[in-house]
This record gives structure tokens, sequence and C-alpha cells, in this order.
């Protein structure tokens, strides 16, 4: 039998912890506030390429978010709902993502990390594949 060794991207940490889970990869950026349903954790903005995807247990890697100061309420409205990703992996490193994951963890005694990566290092990793992020901010699949 053949063992294959994981594959592995190391990550700028901005927010720390770990998280496991299947791995759902946006191909744009993604409006939390008006663009997704914080209460289902589904993408509603019929014109996103994953629309209706849910992000619920998923660690999501997104290349940034769109809008402006609702998407921390969007992050941590849906991480209070226990209906958001298990962690988010940027291509940008992006304030308002990082705020909103921060807050929740903050308030609702969570750990839901935030990372970010290059685009090229994005480019490796499909969706659906399992996906577990150590607390060193290694991100293996």
């Amino acid at each position: 039998m053949i063992h294959n060794e994981p594959e592995i991207i190391e990550a700028r940490v901005l927010i720390p912890g770990q998280a496991e889970g299947e791995a759902l990869v946006l191909t744009e950026p993604l409006s939390f506030w008006g663009g997704f349903d914080p209460h289902h954790g589904a993408i509603i903005d019929v014109h996103h390429p994953q629309y209706r995807c849910r992000l619920t247990g998923r660690i999501v890697f997104i290349p940034a978010s769109r809008g402006s100061a609702g998407t921390p309420g969007g992050i941590a409205e849906t991480l209070r709902n226990a209906s958001g990703p298990a962690a988010l992996v940027l291509g940008h490193r992006d304030l308002n993502i990082a705020i909103g994951a921060l807050v929740a963890n903050h308030l609702y005694a969570l750990q839901v990390p935030v990372l970010e990566i290059s685009a090229a290092r994005m480019q490796a990793v499909s969706s659906g594949v399992r996906v577990r992020i150590d607390g060193r901010g290694r991100i293996l699949f």
C-alpha cells in the first residue's frame, strides 16, 4: 500500500486556530452583507458562480470579500448561528473578514481561524477535498 504525503501550504495566520473540513473554493469575491444568508450559511447572490453553495462547516477559500463594513456583522452572525465556515482562507488580506471572525471568536468562545495565502497557492486546492488547518498556520490536504 502506498501512503501519499499530504500537500502542505504555509499560510499567514490572521486569526489563529485549528479546523478540519471539506474545502469550498470560491472563484469570485463574496458579499457577506446581501449576497449571503447568515442564518442558513448559503450564498444567495444569484450572480455568484457558487450560488446556493453552503459554507457551513467547510474550509472556505475566498479571494476576497466584496462590499464594505457590513461584512464583519455578516461573518459574526453566521458564526454565532453555527451556520458559518469552520475556517476562512483568504487570497488577499481582508480586514473585514478578519474582524468578523475575531469578534465572533471572542464573543461566542469560538475558534474559527482566518489565514492568508497567495492566489497561486489557492489554485492548488480544489473544492471537495478534505482539508486540515493545524495550529501553526499550515493547510494540509
